[in-house]
C-alpha cells in the first residue's frame, strides 16, 4: 500500500470512496470539515448512533448535488477519538487501521483519513496513521487456490495542520509507512509455511534486503560454521535435512556514534526434536523464527530509514527434527565462544541457537544488544498474549525499552534476572545444562542466556506470548503478529538521538 499525505487544503477537493474522519467526543461538530462532510455526518451525531468513543465507528454517506450526480466522497465513516486529553498513538494507529478495514470490508482500492488538529506531538501522530493504514490493510493469502480478494492500494492522509507541525506530520507518515511495512514484511515470513519459510528462504529474504541499499548481508554457510564452532546452531540442526545458515546483516553510515545489535531467533520448524512436542498445535511451530523475522523486518526499515546508528542483526536459522543423526538428551555441544552446554532437552533448543549469536555479538563489541526469541511457554502462562517478557541487567537499557515500547504499543514487562536462578542450571558434564526445572521456565532461560551475554549491555525479549494467537484488534487479525518491529525501530531512534 502507498500511504501519502495529501496536500494542503487537499480534502475539500478530495474524491475517495471511502473517507475515515477521526473525531474526539468532544468535536463532534468538526469545524475543520468542509461543509459538504459535516451534512453528511450530521445525521448520525443527531441520532446519537456516533458519540465519538473511543474506536467507535458509524457509516453515513455524502449527500449528492442532483438526483444524477455521484457523490465526491461516497461514503464517509466516522471513527471516535475519545476524550482528546486522553488519546494516544495507539488509538490514532487503530483508528486508522479500522478506516482500511472498512475499505477492505467494501472492497475498496483506496481510501483517505482525515483528522484535524493532531492531539499528539504532530511527528508521533503522523506516525500512528501511517503505521496504522499499514497494518489495517494487512491480509495473508497464502497457498489458497481462489484469486486473492481486492487489496487496499492507496492511502492518503489529510490533516489541519501548517508549517513546522505539518512538516513534520508529514515527516511521521513517511516513517510510520516504511514502519508498517517492515512489520508486514515480518508478518509475512512468520505466517509462510514451514515448507517454504525454510532457512534458505529466509537466507534468501536477507540477500534481497541490500538491494539499492548500503546494507552488507554475510550468510555463513555448515563448512563456516564447523570451522568456526557454531556448536548450538549446528547441534540443534543436525536432526533435519534442511542446511543451517547464521544471517549477519549489518547497517553503516557513513558517521555514527553507537552500534546496536539485534538478534533473532530463525527456528523455522520446532518439532521439539527428540524430545517430541505433542501433535495437537504443532503446526504453529512455523511461528518459532518470529523472533528472526522481526530482526529481518527492522533492518529493511533501518536500510529505508537510514537511521545514524550503527545496526547489526544477527540470525541463527535452522529446523528442529527428530531423526537419526537429531541431537539427543545428555548430549554436549560447545556454543560459539568456549562455553560447553549439556543438552538435557531437545526442545529447549532456542537458546542454544541465541547462545551462539550472543558469543557473535561478544566479538562484534556493540553499545546494546536486544535479542528477540519465542522462548518459552512459560512466558505465555506469566503473562498471556498481551506483553512480552523483557529480561534485563541494565536499568537504563531495560527503561529505554519499556518506554520504545509503549510509544510504539507494544508492552514490554520486565521480570527478573538474578543469578541463582543459573543455579537449577548446574551441569555435572559441562559448564551449564540447556534446561532446569518447571516452575519459572522465562527465568531460568533468561539466566541461561545472561551466561552467554557476558558483559554485553543486553536485553532478552521472550516474545512466545506475543508473536502470534495475540487478542484481535484493528491492527491484527490472527496468524504471526510482526512484534517487536515497531519497538526495536524506536529503539534505535533514540540511541541515534543520544
Amino acid at each position: 500500500m502507498k500511504v501519502t499525505l495529501g496536500e494542503a487544503g487537499g480534502l475539500a477537493r478530495e474524491r475517495t470512496p471511502l473517507l475515515g474522519v477521526l473525531v474526539a467526543s468532544g468535536e463532534l461538530g468538526a469545524k475543520w470539515l468542509p461543509a459538504r462532510l459535516v451534512a453528511a455526518t450530521r445525521a448520525p451525531i443527531a441520532a446519537k448512533d456516533f458519540t465519538g468513543r473511543e474506536l467507535e465507528t458509524s457509516l453515513a454517506y455524502e449527500p449528492r448535488a442532483g438526483s444524477s450526480a455521484r457523490a465526491a466522497i461516497q461514503r464517509v465513516l466516522l471513527v471516535g477519538l475519545g476524550d482528546r486529553k486522553k488519546i494516544g498513538a495507539d488509538t490514532l494507529r487503530r483508528a486508522a487501521a479500522a478506516v482500511v478495514r472498512r475499505a477492505r470490508t467494501h472492497k475498496l482500492g483506496s481510501v483517505a483519513i482525515a483528522l484535524g488538529e493532531p492531539p499528539i506531538a504532530a511527528e508521533a501522530a503522523g506516525r500512528a496513521l501511517g503505521e496504522g493504514a499499514l497494518l489495517g490493510g494487512y491480509s495473508f493469502h497464502g497457498q489458497k487456490s481462489e484469486a486473492p480478494p481486492r487489496a487496499v492500494r492507496a492511502a492518503t492522509i489529510h490533516v489541519e495542520a501548517s508549517g513546522r507541525d505539518r512538516r513534520a506530520f508529514a515527516a511521521g507518515v513517511r516513517a510510520g509507512a516504511v514502519t508498517g511495512a517492515a512489520q508486514a514484511f515480518a508478518r509475512d515470513l512468520g505466517n509462510q509455511p514451514a515448507n517454504v519459510a525454510t532457512p534458505s528462504y529466509l537466507g534468501l529474504q536477507a540477500r534481497r534486503l541490500r538491494r539499492g541499499v548500503a546494507m552488507r548481508v554475510r550468510i555463513l554457510r555448515r563448512p563456516e560454521l564447523e570451522r568456526r564452532r557454531f556448536g548450538g546452531l549446528l547441534g540443534v540442526s543436525r536432526g533435519s535435512a534442511e542446511p543451517p545458515l547464521f544471517l549477519e546483516l549489518e547497517w553503516r553510515p557513513r558517521s555514527f556514534r553507537k552500534t546496536v545489535c539485534l538478534i533473532g531467533k530463525g527456528l523455522t520448524f520446532d518439532s521439539g526434536g527428540i524430545s517430541l512436542k505433542p501433535a495437537q498445535n504443532m503446526e504453529e511451530m512455523k511461528f518459532d523464527m518470529c523472533g528472526g523475522a522481526a530482526v529481518l523486518g527492522a533492518m529493511r526499515a533501518v536500510a529505508e530509514l537510514k537511521p545514524k546508528v550503527r545496526v547489526l542483526g544477527l540470525v541463527p536459522c535452522c529446523e528442529n527434527m527428530p531423526s537419526g543423526r537429531a541431537i539427543k538428551p545428555g548430549d554436549v555441544v560447545t556454543s560459539f565462544g568456549g562455553i560447553s552446554v549439556e543438552v538435557v532437552n531437545t526442545d529447549a533448543e532456542g537458546r542454544l541457537l541465541l547462545a551462539d549469536a550472543l558469543g557473535r555479538a561478544r566479538e562484534l563489541k556493540p553499545d546494546y544488544t536486544i535479542d528477540l526469541a519465542t522462548l518459552t511457554g512459560a512466558c505465555v502462562v506469566a503473562l498471556g498474549h498481551r506483553a512480552t517478557g523483557l529480561f534485563c541487567g541494565h536499568d537504563e537499557l531495560a527503561d529505554r525499552l519499556r518506554k520504545a515500547g509503549e510509544e510504539a504499543g507494544e508492552r514490554l514487562w520486565p521480570l527478573p534476572l538474578w543469578d541463582d536462578y543459573l543455579d537449577e542450571m548446574k551441569s555435572t558434564v559441562a559448564d551449564v545444562k540447556n534446561s532446569g526445572s518447571r516452575f519459572g521456565g522465562a527465568v531460568t532461560a533468561a539466566a541461561f542466556l545472561k551466561k552467554f551475554a557476558g558483559d554485553l549491555v543486553w536485553a532478552h525479549l521472550d516474545i512466545a506470548g506475543t508473536a502470534w494467537d495475540a487478542p484481535r484488534n484493528e491492527l491484527y487479525d490472527g496468524g504471526a503478529s510482526g512484534v517487536g518491529v515497531r519497538t526495536l525501530l524506536r529503539f534505535i531512534e533514540g540511541v541515534e538521538r543520544e
